[in-house]
């Protein structure tokens, strides 16, 4: 009988570790795209992904890079806004953009179950103010 609720018990700490592993691994991700041409490699783009936890991440791609993926983002019913800016690489090129001058044309995206993630291109999927 002890042998049982031992067993037992042992099998109910290996089923709860377990999921609390597999819980602590859940996010979400943003890849992020740079459309070449009309980007240019002699061009740049930060992405910024932020939302009202205080979250901030960001990534920087010259036109012709490969994709990136934006990771570890919690998924969560609260949106995440995505701002993208483009620049010019060139050491004489003084005069920078704002900070998110372009924002995506769908508005704020949502990551609300384990593993969702979303792909966004620039400048297809975004609306720029200059």
């Amino acid at each position: 009988m002890l042998k049982n609720i031992l067993v037992t018990t042992l099998s109910l700490i290996s089923v709860i570790t377990t999921q609390f592993s597999y819980a602590s691994d859940d996010s979400c991700e943003i890849q992020v795209a740079v459309s070449s041409p009309p980007i240019l490699p002699n061009n740049s783009v930060a992405f910024n992904v932020t939302n009202d936890e205080g979250l901030s991440k960001s990534v920087t791609l010259r036109g012709g890079n490969a994709p990136k993926m934006i990771e570890k983002l919690n998924c969560s019913p609260r949106p995440y806004t995505v701002s993208a800016t483009q620049y010019f690489n060139a050491p004489i090129v003084k005069l920078t953009p704002p900070i998110g001058e372009c924002t995506l044309k769908s508005g704020n995206i949502i990551l609300n179950g384990s593993g969702n993630s979303v792909a966004v291109v620039f400048p297809n999927d975004f609306i720029c103010t200059q």
